[in-house]
């Protein structure tokens, strides 16, 4: 008979008022092990529930986990972290593997620990961080590094960048994100055109899809765009989706100041729900995520799974997720973004060679298949 594996997830970033990418990558991994687990009996996974947030956790429907609530509040947990005033997790739920979703680990007395590490933008690019975050998170990464006893990440990039950073052996495992193609697919155009109208989105566009912040490139983006010839602009507004991000005010400077010049740059008239995302990529005449450095970078697979041709930055793990179904530029030239955007515009037959390849890349990335691979990894750990 097979040993008892028992898994504790903290489930922080499921209640989090800011959903995040982080928030996503680890419901939709969650959502895969729980039907996984479902023939297993020896595994047993626990979701960590925040007080007063059980009724968000039990809203995602799992079947298969069970359910522990902490003494602690969101507001209490984040500032038990930020004062480095943890109590060891293990005292307060026993004996298990605890996975910890969002960069940083509690400390454990007698359980074993893994960290998800998503990229070390903090790092590299510290002046595009919000700063509170950025302090917190040089300082305690590091930490639950060398409390880990098996590390993961979204991408070999990370992992390198992981492993060449903080001069670590520990072991560490690359979970691709995954699309569900159930969701993520070409949507008809009757119905594009209905989720259009509803966020009040016009004609023809070149979309991008993320945080509307500084690491994201977007002043990069507004240029290229507003040097594309008068007729393309007129052709094709730049739409653009996403939060507010830190630092953003100059964004939003740039784009009021390209719209007094004329450009048709869009965008919805109100927060777009992850159920109309797909809709929106479908009715994209070009997709362009010209990010200065991601861990991933899910956006633009998600744009392919949709049909729609991706131009993307060559750096950082990029190249990795769009292979070479994707147009990749420099992120510090706005001239060749420019070149590229009026290259597939116009060219009918590489837009279609692009789609096609789009979609044979996008199938490389499962949700399924990543939580097979952390399953198996945590009975590893469990009958070591």
């Amino acid at each position: 008979m097979s040993k008892k594996v028992k898994i504790f997830v903290d489930a922080e970033v499921l209640i989090h008022p800011n959903f995040s990418g982080i928030g996503h990558y680890t419901l939709e991994i969650l959502r895969a092990l729980d039907s996984l687990i479902a023939s297993k009996p020896n595994i047993q996974i626990t979701l960590g529930v925040y007080y007063r947030s059980t009724a968000k956790v039990h809203s995602y429907g799992f079947r298969n986990f069970k359910y522990r609530r902490s003494p602690f509040s969101l507001r209490t947990n984040n500032g038990l972290k930020i004062r480095n005033l943890q109590p060891f997790y293990d005292l307060l739920f026993g004996k298990h593997i605890y996975l910890f979703p969002n960069f940083t680990s509690w400390p454990l007395l007698f359980s074993k620990s893994i960290p998800i590490i998503y990229d070390l933008s903090y790092e590299r690019f510290p002046k595009y961080a919000d700063p509170p975050n950025q302090v917190f998170l040089s300082n305690n990464v590091r930490k639950s590094i060398e409390r880990a006893d098996r590390i993961l990440s979204i991408s070999k990039f990370s992992k390198k960048e992981i492993s060449s950073f903080y001069k670590t052996k520990k072991k560490i495992d690359v979970l691709y994100p995954g699309i569900d193609q159930s969701v993520f697919f070409r949507w008809p155009a009757e119905g594009v055109k209905k989720v259009k109208a509803n966020y009040g989105i016009h004609g023809k566009y070149i979309l991008y899809i993320g945080n509307l912040e500084p690491r994201k490139n977007l002043d990069m983006l507004l240029l290229a765009y507003s040097k594309l010839s008068k007729s393309l602009r007129d052709e094709y507004s730049l739409l653009l989706v996403g939060g507010f991000g830190w630092n953003s005010e100059s964004i939003f400077k740039a784009i009021e100041k390209l719209r007094m010049e004329g450009n048709f740059i869009q965008m919805p008239s109100k927060y777009v729900s992850d159920r109309d995302r797909p809709a929106i990529l479908s009715g994209a005449s070009l997709f362009v995520y010209p990010s200065k450095y991601e861990g991933f970078g899910i956006p633009p697979v998600e744009a392919m799974a949709c049909g729609v041709p991706v131009i993307s930055s060559d750096n950082s793990s990029l190249p990795e997720a769009v292979g070479e179904a994707a147009k990749m530029i420099p992120a510090g030239s706005h001239t060749k973004l420019t070149l590229a955007m009026e290259r597939v515009l116009t060219d009918k037959d590489l837009r279609q060679k692009m789609t096609v390849a789009g979609f044979k890349q996008a199938d490389k990335f499962s949700w399924n298949e990543s939580a097979r691979k952390l399953l198996d990894i945590l009975e590893d750990m469990g009958n070591e």
